[in-house]
């Protein structure tokens, strides 16, 4: 019974931690330079309102990375920079967009 309650307490303590420790991730990684070859192939770029919106047709206005299922920075920001699943190690600008964009639910 003892071995149930200390996994509830770690997982409850985990759950709290991961937000903020994901942000916390992303304002410490490097900052994605739009010259980066997977950057480049996907077409990132640090302010939206920048897409080659003829090389990249799926571009909507209104799309940037703080409004992406893989931003890991705050849901919705448009300044500031966090994390991202596709550009692991890296943090883009919430304010950016790259073809990946898959709007949050």
């Amino acid at each position: 019974m003892g071995n149930i309650k200390k996994k509830h307490r770690l997982e409850a303590a985990l759950v709290g931690l991961k937000p903020s420790s994901a942000r916390a991730a992303g304002e410490s990684l490097p900052h994605l330079s739009e010259s980066d070859p997977l950057a480049k192939s996907l077409g990132y770029q640090s302010n939206a309102q920048n897409v080659d919106k003829s090389k990249f047709p799926t571009y909507k206005a209104g799309e940037h990375c703080g409004l992406c299922r893989f931003f890991q920075g705050t849901a919705g920001a448009t300044s500031g920079f966090g994390g991202c699943q596709i550009f692991a190690g890296y943090a883009v600008n919430a304010g950016g967009w790259c073809a990946s964009f898959n709007a949050r639910s």
